[in-house]
């Protein structure tokens, strides 16, 4: 079973590393001008919660809606394919904090959208349990 968990184990790496190299990323980077910030913190705020509410709930909607075929999508696939919808929406969340502190937000403004999207992905870590639930 754990040869099955090793692609959902490197992709959820690999989307959850991206949220660091983006910490880092407005840690070097200098807001040129004015911050302006504060027009989009609402609507971002808002879309972050529909993003991961929906990251929560429409993964496995999607897959079970799916029409099954006779000879194919393997209780793998299926499971990688809420993975990958799960982290990338999950990944949204910390993009518009990334966003917000391009446009110079302080970072008690930006962290909380990180954190967010850590929580969501912590939720996702791939385990054989979860696997198990696609068969």
């Amino acid at each position: 079973m754990a040869r099955k968990l090793l692609v959902p184990r490197i992709l959820w790496f690999a989307l959850f590393l991206s949220t660091l190299i983006y910490l880092y990323v407005l840690d070097v980077t200098t807001v040129q001008g004015e911050p302006s910030w504060e027009r989009l913190w609402t609507g971002l705020s808002i879309a972050a919660v529909a993003v991961g509410v929906a990251s929560l709930f429409a993964p496995r909607w999607l897959v079970k809606r799916r029409p099954t075929k006779p000879n194919g999508g393997s209780s793998e696939n299926r499971y990688v394919t809420s993975l990958i919808l799960a982290m990338a929406l999950a990944e949204a969340v910390a993009i518009y904090g990334l966003v917000l502190g391009f446009k110079g937000a302080p970072s008690s403004v930006v962290l909380p959208f990180f954190v967010g999207a850590w929580i969501l992905m912590l939720i996702r870590f791939p385990t054989e349990a979860k696997l198990a639930e696609f068969e």
